[in-house]
């Protein structure tokens, strides 16, 4: 189900007479990026197919007919999402300064947001992990894929802070990249519950001075 970035998907509206007998084309990524918005805003199960189709401005059997359902439409939009955060998580913590600086400061961002979102939405992977129901194999094996690439991204800037003898080198450094993702995800639901940016950025001093 998982949408390539640059791909497009030629849809024909119902009741539209295009030129030349060509379908209407539309581009996936904006689609995508209009669908997550919604998902994200309003959570999955408050979200309705009039809502995805007033948002990306498309027909429902245009919606459908490449996406499938509601379902398949939510899973395209974690994969366009995933992939942004995911590639925007490595760039800061492949950052040109000290590792150890550079996961500090990747962790202060989450912070950061996570104090400016108080009351509001937080991270879409999150808010999607929390409202998954029980019996949603496939969601649950697309979240847990998503947090196994966050989770290898922060254990690898273990091992780089390890080389750099600025973390303890008897880390285990998949645990360490397993705690480092809890940290991450925890101050993105705390930042929902009225805690202070200060109170978080705490929690990030903590969670370094455990890999020392």
């Amino acid at each position: 189900m998982k949408q390539s970035g640059n791909s497009k998907h030629s849809v024909k509206k119902a009741g539209e007479v295009c030129p030349r007998g060509r379908p209407r084309e539309f581009d996936t990524e904006t689609v995508l990026s209009s669908a997550s918005q919604v998902f994200w805003d309003h959570g999955y199960h408050a979200t309705s197919i009039d809502d995805l189709c007033k948002a990306t401005g498309l027909l429902r059997g245009s919606l459908y007919g490449v996406f499938g359902d509601k379902h398949g439409i939510m899973l395209a939009a974690l994969d366009h999402y995933a992939e942004g955060s995911v590639k925007r998580m490595a760039e800061r913590l492949n950052a040109p300064v000290p590792p150890e600086e550079a996961l500090r400061n990747a962790l202060l961002h989450y912070a950061r947001i996570a104090g400016a979102l108080n009351g509001e939405r937080s991270c879409f992977i999150t808010n999607t992990t929390l409202e998954m129901q029980p019996g949603d194999a496939e969601l649950r094996t697309r979240v847990a894929s998503i947090q196994r690439r966050m989770a290898t991204l922060l254990a690898a800037s273990v091992i780089r802070g390890q080389a750099s003898g600025a973390f303890s080198s008897t880390l285990d450094e998949k645990a360490a990249g397993d705690f480092l993702l809890c940290v991450m995800q925890g101050l993105r639901v705390l930042g929902r519950v009225a805690h202070q940016e200060d109170a978080l950025v705490g929690i990030v001093d903590v969670a370094m001075r455990a890999l020392v």
